[in-house]
């Protein structure tokens, strides 16, 4: 019959071995074997009767007490390990903090452990909480510089860098306080539906009366309302609203079949408005616009020109056209891929569904 491993050596140990005191692997100490397994049980050599206790002549004295390692308390040991070098770097204290606990709890449960090595996990319980201690020290350090570094920028902002001069001295007279800037004006509206697209439009006039203070990337939201007051679509366009009177179109893609009965116009108030000189802000000025047909629909081309002193990018140009009465009859809207810097670009763009001999006016938008 076949034996396993486990079978030799018990077979092999447990004749050999009975119960008695037997040297512990540890010079001067010997441990109890209880005939099966060693126990906790320590003494000094001849602490008794000068001799160990060994079983009957030919016994052979079981093997050394071997430990196990523990592979938890080196687990925790390495995370505390590198969470102390996180902890120690400005810039990855986070990974340090996350590391630290994780080592020291590693570190408390190895210690428990039975019958394996306790030193690994008390050195992890030790260098986590120093880590710990360290990263605390680094934290308040670059917190206390970042704090110092703000408030001396603060105070430069304040005082600036400029000489200071006796009060009553020639040239030190303060310059004018800014007035402050004034509320867009709505002007003109008109709405409309495409018949043959369906789709909703609008234009309306907008006039900023400040001459140095510009509405940067401001939102113009137009609503468009039935006549039971419910509200059927929202057009919004972003522009940069320049000192004067403009145009400004778009479309309303969920009217659908309903019907329009009047629009109401939301646009960025005064407390928006950057200051900007006009003799630093640019403008457009817009050449003389053509109109032309093909096929059923009527076409309208024109000029651009720059005054600002770098290139302007996708300027859009929206145009209205009215007809013999005045009224504004239809909308739209192209844009250009980039008119230069005190420099004149060309656009084109169809109006459909409006008179062959409406009136066309072109404005061009930032």
């Amino acid at each position: 019959m076949a034996l396993s491993v486990g079978d030799i050596l018990t077979e092999s140990i447990t004749p050999a071995a009975p119960a008695g005191w037997f040297p512990a692997g540890v010079e001067g100490q010997e441990r109890y074997w209880d005939g099966t397994a060693w126990t906790d049980h320590v003494r000094p050599v001849n602490a008794a009767s000068g001799r160990s206790d060994f079983a009957a002549p030919g016994s052979t004295a079981p093997g050394p007490e071997k430990k196990t390692r523990n592979l938890l308390g080196i687990v925790a040991l390495g995370l505390a390990a590198v969470g102390f070098i996180f902890a120690c770097i400005p810039g990855a204290l986070i990974v340090g903090w996350i590391l630290l606990p994780i080592a020291f709890i590693l570190g408390i449960v190895a210690l428990f452990q039975k019958d394996k090595p306790k030193w690994q996990g008390l050195t992890a319980i030790i260098v986590s909480v120093v880590g710990t201690i360290v990263g605390v020290v680094v934290f308040f350090v670059v917190a206390a510089t970042a704090l110092n570094n703000a408030i001396d920028d603060t105070v430069t902002d304040k005082v600036g860098t400029s000489d200071i001069v006796e009060e009553g001295a020639p040239g030190t007279a303060e310059k004018p306080a800014l007035a402050a800037a004034q509320e867009l004006v709505l002007g003109e509206t008109a709405f409309g539906v495409d018949a043959e697209s369906g789709m909703g439009w609008y234009a309306v006039q907008l006039t900023n009366p400040n001459e140095d203070y510009v509405f940067g990337n401001a939102a113009i939201e137009v609503e468009a309302y039935d006549a039971s007051g419910v509200l059927l679509d929202t057009g919004t366009d972003y522009s940069t609203i320049l000192s004067g009177s403009s145009w400004y179109v778009g479309r309303f893609l969920q009217v659908g079949s309903a019907q329009i009965d009047h629009i109401e116009v939301r646009g960025p108030s005064a407390s928006a408005a950057t200051n900007s000189p006009a003799a630093e802000t640019g403008s457009f000025t817009m050449g003389e616009v053509t109109t032309g047909s093909e096929y059923d629909w009527m076409t309208v081309s024109g000029t651009v020109t720059s005054k600002f002193t770098e290139d302007q990018d996708m300027v859009r140009i929206d145009v209205i056209a009215r007809n013999g009465d005045g009224k504004i009859v239809g909308v739209d809207t192209t844009y250009t891929d980039r008119v230069p810097a005190g420099g004149t670009a060309a656009w084109k763009v169809p109006l459909w569904e409006v008179p062959l001999d409406s009136k066309v006016e072109a404005f061009a938008h930032l």
